[in-house]
């Protein structure tokens, strides 16, 4: 894989599509799982700023729900998803994992060490988030986004590459 292998979209547009006028019955687009990390929540928020959704916040985002050990977080996540489902009537989930993760590394789950190749990142993030796919219903679409700040940007300067 190259860098000119990812697959970077225009979130702003992404999220047009889940965009809806407000709705008496109370019911949302999606499922938002994100990382805890604070560098990307407010971005993050903005950007959703007017989409109806719910958010559920793991550290690791996929690597949360689906890492050895934390049993009681994959039931929280489904927890939730379920009750998404039955109270807001979801009809996706989409899963924003991001570069330079701490869950990931040696300090976190120790999936990849300290600055990780590009390549390996990506890959180690695609294997999370489709263990994680395995486990949602077939019901619901689903998508997975890896964020980044690009070197020497802004922070509000994110890219989004499609993994899933």
């Amino acid at each position: 894989m190259t860098e000119n292998d990812v697959h970077l979209i225009d979130f702003d547009a992404y999220v047009k599509d889940l965009e809806a006028d407000s709705d008496p019955a109370h019911e949302a687009d999606v499922l938002l799982l994100t990382c805890m990390d604070f560098r990307f929540f407010l971005e993050i928020a903005k950007r959703m700023k007017g989409i109806k959704y719910d958010h559920v916040i793991l550290a690791g985002a996929a690597l949360g729900t689906v890492v050895h050990g934390k049993k009681h977080w994959h039931r929280t996540f489904f927890d939730h998803l379920n009750l998404a489902r039955e109270l807001h009537k979801i009809k996706k989930v989409t899963v924003m994992e991001h570069r330079d993760c701490g869950a990931y590394g040696p300090k976190g789950f120790g999936l990849l060490p300290l600055n990780p190749e590009r390549k390996r990142e990506r890959l180690v993030h695609e294997q999370q988030v489709a263990k994680l796919k395995l486990e949602i219903p077939r019901a619901l679409k689903f998508s997975a986004l890896l964020l980044e700040v690009p070197p020497r940007r802004p922070k509000d300067a994110l890219t989004f590459d499609k993994l899933m």
